[in-house]
């Protein structure tokens, strides 16, 4: 699609490369370019001459409770990010389709190896940004549930420093507003916890924050080592499976004992066994003998990140249909 007018983006092509359920690209606006994504589905019945009045209706109320669950989704990452997790700017309806609209991350597109490869202070660094920036989407209650390489992209600070930015919310959700079915969980397996597989496979556990510590475990041994945690790929598909079958998560030896103990317990089966996002930070933070500012102090009260208010309502963008027609 060339010079496609999605409200006030302009947007030269969509593409699907490694998207799942969605289209993106980038749109410019104002003289800024943006990064745009179409979601697939739902689709509002825009235009619908030929659905009974029924299955108008069955529509709409599935898009309305889509729409409900983004504006919420996005309004606590909005108010909870601490610049590294990217901020959704727009989430809006154009006819059929749905689209969310996050400023432009110029990605180095940086490889696990490559990551790998950076001065061991560096990549300790990271990682604690990481948890940082995760850390405070759980003090809003917000999963992000898809934590993995490709959902981290790596920028430079003004400064010249490599950063790291979480993006890409599709498969997050609210503690108060869990997914209802384990086929309602998506994402890469290789970082599912252990509840999470039990969830896709029928039963009934909670499914918590604790999910992500368990993604950044698996994560951060990757930055560190090189290389998944050990265990035995030839019998267990993803490291969760090893997890419940009783078997332990080896920490390769190259890691720092005091940063493999973070590790370890970042692994746990139990997730209240787990640390939190935030107790992660601490944890490399004081390995790397960096003192905790007062700003993070007030961003962080304690040690218990749960939202006690409801988020803020995301305003409607003037020029969207879709507080008109839903």
């Amino acid at each position: 699609m060339s010079g496609k007018q999605l409200g006030p983006y302009t947007v030269d092509r969509l593409s699907n490369e490694n998207a799942g359920y969605c289209m993106w690209g980038f749109g410019t606006r104002g003289g800024r370019e943006y990064f745009i994504k179409q979601f697939l589905s739902p689709k509002f019945p825009y235009d619908d001459k030929e659905a009974s009045p029924e299955r108008l209706q069955r529509k709409r109320q599935e898009c309305r409770r889509f729409e409900e669950q983004k504006r919420a989704i996005y309004s606590v990452l909005n108010q909870y990010s601490d610049g590294n997790d990217v901020r959704v700017l727009d989430f809006f309806r154009c006819e059929s389709r749905y689209y969310m609209c996050m400023e432009k991350v110029y990605d180095l597109h940086m490889t696990v190896e490559q990551i790998h490869g950076l001065p061991t202070v560096e990549r300790l660094r990271l990682c604690a940004s990481i948890a940082h920036a995760v850390a405070g989407l759980h003090r809003g209650g917000l999963v992000h549930a898809d934590l993995k390489h490709d959902n981290i992209l790596f920028t430079y600070t003004q400064g010249r420093r490599i950063t790291a930015k979480v993006i890409d919310f599709d498969s997050s959700f609210l503690e108060s507003d869990p997914p209802q079915t384990g086929e309602d969980i998506i994402g890469d397996q290789l970082y599912f916890s252990p509840e999470a597989r039990l969830s896709i496979e029928g039963e009934p556990v909670p499914l918590t924050c604790r999910m992500d510590v368990f993604a950044l475990g698996v994560l951060f041994h990757q930055y560190l080592a090189g290389d998944l945690p050990i265990y035995d790929m030839e019998v267990y598909a993803y490291p969760a499976d090893a997890v419940l079958d009783g078997r332990q998560l080896e920490v390769a030896g190259q890691i720092p004992e005091e940063v493999a103990d973070i590790l370890r317990s970042m692994l746990e089966a139990e997730a209240e066994d787990r640390p939190t996002a935030w107790e992660v930070f601490l944890g490399l933070r004081r390995f790397l003998g960096q003192p905790v500012t007062a700003y993070e102090t007030a961003s962080y009260p304690g040690e218990s990140h749960r939202r006690e208010t409801a988020p803020p309502e995301v305003p409607a963008n003037p020029w969207s249909q879709a507080g008109d027609l839903l």
